[in-house]
Protein backbone atom coordinates (compact mmCIF):
# COMPACT_ATOMS: atom_id res chain seq x y z
CA UNK A 1 0.00 0.00 0.00
CA UNK A 2 1.07 3.58 -0.73
CA UNK A 3 1.95 5.57 1.91
CA UNK A 4 2.66 9.43 1.86
CA UNK A 5 6.28 11.26 1.95
CA UNK A 6 7.98 8.04 1.21
CA UNK A 7 7.48 7.82 -2.79
CA UNK A 8 10.64 6.13 -3.64
CA UNK A 9 10.48 3.67 -0.47
CA UNK A 10 6.49 2.61 -1.81
CA UNK A 11 8.44 2.35 -5.41
CA UNK A 12 10.49 -0.01 -4.10
CA UNK A 13 8.19 -2.27 -2.55
CA UNK A 14 5.72 -2.48 -5.36
CA UNK A 15 8.86 -3.48 -7.55
CA UNK A 16 9.96 -5.90 -5.11
CA UNK A 17 6.06 -7.13 -4.55
CA UNK A 18 5.96 -7.75 -8.55
CA UNK A 19 9.30 -9.23 -8.98
CA UNK A 20 8.90 -11.87 -6.27
CA UNK A 21 5.17 -12.62 -6.92
CA UNK A 22 6.66 -13.42 -10.64
CA UNK A 23 9.59 -15.53 -9.17
CA UNK A 24 7.28 -17.50 -7.08
CA UNK A 25 4.84 -18.12 -9.97
CA UNK A 26 7.71 -19.39 -11.82
CA UNK A 27 9.45 -21.75 -9.20
CA UNK A 28 5.68 -23.46 -8.43
CA UNK A 29 5.68 -24.13 -12.10
CA UNK A 30 9.11 -25.14 -12.30
CA UNK A 31 8.24 -27.53 -9.71
CA UNK A 32 11.43 -26.18 -7.12
CA UNK A 33 11.47 -26.62 -3.70
CA UNK A 34 11.80 -22.92 -3.17
CA UNK A 35 9.36 -20.40 -0.84
CA UNK A 36 9.63 -16.86 -1.54
CA UNK A 37 7.88 -14.97 1.34
CA UNK A 38 6.76 -11.47 1.10
CA UNK A 39 6.73 -9.24 4.96
CA UNK A 40 4.83 -6.19 4.93
CA UNK A 41 5.76 -4.47 8.05
CA UNK A 42 4.51 -1.45 9.39
CA UNK A 43 6.20 1.12 11.37
CA UNK A 44 9.39 -0.69 13.41
CA UNK A 45 11.31 0.91 15.95
CA UNK A 46 14.57 1.04 14.40
CA UNK A 47 16.44 4.18 15.21
CA UNK A 48 16.36 5.24 10.99
CA UNK A 49 12.61 4.66 11.22
CA UNK A 50 12.42 6.66 14.12
CA UNK A 51 14.35 9.09 13.28
CA UNK A 52 12.23 9.82 9.65
CA UNK A 53 8.83 9.48 11.47
CA UNK A 54 9.01 11.28 13.87
CA UNK A 55 6.37 14.12 14.07
CA UNK A 56 4.88 13.29 11.32
CA UNK A 57 2.63 10.11 12.54
CA UNK A 58 0.39 9.08 14.88
CA UNK A 59 1.46 5.97 15.06
CA UNK A 60 3.34 3.45 17.74
CA UNK A 61 6.34 2.22 16.52
CA UNK A 62 6.24 -1.96 16.73
CA UNK A 63 9.44 -3.76 18.35
CA UNK A 64 12.30 -4.99 15.88
CA UNK A 65 13.03 -8.26 17.53
CA UNK A 66 8.71 -9.01 17.27
CA UNK A 67 8.73 -8.14 13.63
CA UNK A 68 12.40 -10.01 12.97
CA UNK A 69 10.42 -13.11 14.90
CA UNK A 70 7.54 -12.73 12.74
CA UNK A 71 9.72 -12.67 9.43
CA UNK A 72 11.55 -16.10 10.56
CA UNK A 73 8.34 -17.58 11.52
CA UNK A 74 6.70 -16.89 8.35
CA UNK A 75 9.59 -17.71 6.39
CA UNK A 76 9.77 -21.13 8.18
CA UNK A 77 6.24 -21.81 7.76
CA UNK A 78 6.72 -21.11 3.83
CA UNK A 79 4.43 -18.56 4.06
CA UNK A 80 3.47 -16.71 1.15
CA UNK A 81 2.87 -13.16 2.98
CA UNK A 82 4.12 -12.07 6.64
CA UNK A 83 1.93 -9.07 7.88
CA UNK A 84 3.18 -7.52 10.73
CA UNK A 85 1.76 -6.02 13.19
CA UNK A 86 -0.95 -7.98 12.27
CA UNK A 87 -3.33 -5.79 11.68
CA UNK A 88 -1.58 -4.48 8.86
CA UNK A 89 -3.26 -7.48 6.72
CA UNK A 90 -7.40 -5.85 7.31
CA UNK A 91 -5.62 -2.85 6.38
CA UNK A 92 -4.45 -4.04 3.08
CA UNK A 93 -7.61 -5.93 2.39
CA UNK A 94 -9.56 -2.91 2.75
CA UNK A 95 -7.03 -0.90 0.54
CA UNK A 96 -7.29 -3.57 -2.32
CA UNK A 97 -11.09 -3.22 -1.79
CA UNK A 98 -12.39 0.44 -1.29
CA UNK A 99 -8.87 2.15 -2.05
CA UNK A 100 -10.69 5.87 -1.94
CA UNK A 101 -11.97 5.44 1.66
CA UNK A 102 -8.36 3.24 2.75
CA UNK A 103 -6.77 6.34 1.45
CA UNK A 104 -8.59 8.76 3.78
CA UNK A 105 -7.90 6.67 7.09
CA UNK A 106 -4.20 6.30 6.03
CA UNK A 107 -3.84 9.66 5.72
CA UNK A 108 -5.41 10.61 9.41
CA UNK A 109 -2.06 8.64 10.70
CA UNK A 110 -0.06 11.43 9.69
CA UNK A 111 0.80 15.13 10.90
CA UNK A 112 0.60 17.42 8.33
CA UNK A 113 -0.73 21.15 7.35
CA UNK A 114 -0.55 22.68 3.55
CA UNK A 115 1.80 25.34 3.36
Amino acid sequence: MPTPFTTSYSATKFALDGFFGSLRHELIMQKRNVSVTLCILGLIDTASALEYTRGKVHLSASPAPEAALAIVRGGAARADQVFYPRWLQQLCCLWALFPGSSNQVLRTFYNYSSP
